[in-house]
């Protein structure tokens, strides 16, 4: 009998601990951690979207630095013309700032026809789909 009552209190506490545990500790989801910055989440299965993916984001943050950047330096270009006050050399030095940060921004777009341009003719793909997009949070 008290073998009978061992098997059964064994059988019962096994069931009963299975549920216990399928309850309160089920078993863990496989999950993607995805990239807010990157186009499309992309798993590691896949290294050359994800390589195109990573340095497509790249590539778009340089472009929105240099873009505040050509931003900042008009603002304070004009900020100086109106502090040159007819003084002719602070007049220069404002004229130039505004004629280098204009040149900044051309040499910008023109490296990003260049790269569009070289995505198109070698055919990589992360380039030909190259587009500056503002991150988001």
């Amino acid at each position: 009998m008290k073998k009978l009552f061992v098997s059964w209190k064994l059988l019962f506490g096994t069931c009963l601990e299975l549920v216990f545990w399928k309850l309160f500790f089920p078993q863990p989801v496989a999950a993607v951690i995805c990239n807010p910055v990157l186009n499309n989440c992309l798993s590691s299965s896949n290294p050359q979207g994800y390589t195109n993916n990573v340095l497509s984001a790249v590539i778009s943050l340089f472009f929105i630095v240099g873009i505040i950047y050509f931003m900042w330096h008009v603002i304070f270009a004009g900020y100086h013309f109106i502090g040159a006050e007819g003084d002719p050399k602070k007049y220069e030095t404002a004229k130039n700032e505004i004629t280098y940060s204009l040149l900044g921004i051309i040499v910008i777009f023109s490296i990003f026809g260049l790269l569009k341009f070289v995505g198109v003719v070698l055919g990589i793909q992360g380039l030909e789909s190259l587009t500056i997009t503002w991150p988001k949070l």
